[in-house]
């Protein structure tokens, strides 16, 4: 769901800002990039209909090495709930299996091991687990899954290539700089709530003053509510980016929550519409 906030500016110049956060899962890409995602979770759903499987965990992906990757969580997040979507098998719940691992002090790579395996089966019924690995080069992502059932024999591989939005690359280079945080709308995480978010100034007198267009941020949005660690992702030149960055880092959120009602930090794509002779309603 993206929120709109349209306001006047009263500078001589009577250009009127159009403020959209985008604080909807937006970093899941555009509209074919969401196609794409689906027509690989159909492809999957065929064939776990046809291996005979109920009930399937989709367990978070790895990267190569086996490791926890804030990328592989999301697509595993992703691809679950449109798997969700079918009505030929049932979908373990992703949040209640999170829970049920963190009483143990487990987590999904930890299903590997055949007694947190045998536990997850017995407590969530599932005859499968789907795994995959991530791998990235040069801004695609390459998707590996392997569905297992429990007795650990594979049942089928497929592969998903996907060029990463400037978004996800965004998330990408906050990851390997060592930021953590969750994603909007996966495994039950909450939109934050904008608490104070004023508009831009126009940059008068600098840049072109007949230009106008977007402005897109990533940005965290910390458990304290500010927006940091913020990269433009779409710029209109190095003023109009200026004085979106300048006005974003003035914003204050109630910070999204988890599942279990926690703040937790979350990455999301603001964007800024710098618009000429914009008539507000």
């Amino acid at each position: 769901m993206n929120r709109w906030m349209q306001v006047r500016n009263d500078n001589m110049l009577r250009f009127v800002i159009l403020l959209a956060c985008l604080l909807a899962l937006v970093t899941t890409g555009n509209a074919n990039d969401v196609a794409d995602r689906r027509s690989f979770a159909q492809s999957l759903s065929k064939e776990i209909v046809r291996s005979g499987i109920k009930k399937v965990y989709v367990a978070d992906f790895t990267d190569e090495s086996g490791n926890q990757f804030i990328l592989g969580r999301f697509f595993a997040g992703t691809i679950s709930g449109m798997l969700e979507e079918r009505s030929e098998f049932a979908v373990v719940n992703r949040i209640n299996a999170h829970r049920f691992l963190s009483k143990s002090g487990r987590a999904d790579q930890d299903v590997a091991i055949p007694d947190v395996l045998a536990k997850l089966v017995s407590e969530m019924g599932p005859d499968a687990i789907l795994w995959g690995k991530v791998s990235v080069n040069q801004g695609v992502a390459t998707i590996h899954v392997t569905l297992r059932d429990v007795s650990g024999k594979d049942l089928f591989q497929a592969q998903y290539v996907e060029k990463l939005n400037s978004e996800l690359r965004a998330d990408l280079e906050a990851m390997q700089a060592g930021s953590t945080f969750n994603y909007v709308g996966v495994d039950g995480v909450s939109f934050p709530k904008c608490l104070y978010c004023p508009a831009p100034e126009w940059p008068v007198g600098q840049g072109s003053p007949d230009r106008e267009g977007n402005v897109v941020l990533s940005a965290l949005v910390t458990l304290e509510g500010k927006a940091d660690q913020m990269r433009v992702v779409e710029s209109i030149n190095p003023v109009f980016d200026g004085a979106a960055l300048e006005c974003v880092r003035t914003w204050r959120f109630e910070p999204a929550k988890d599942a279990d009602g926690n703040s937790v930090p979350v990455r999301l794509p603001v964007q800024i519409t710098f618009k000429m002779r914009w008539h507000v309603q």
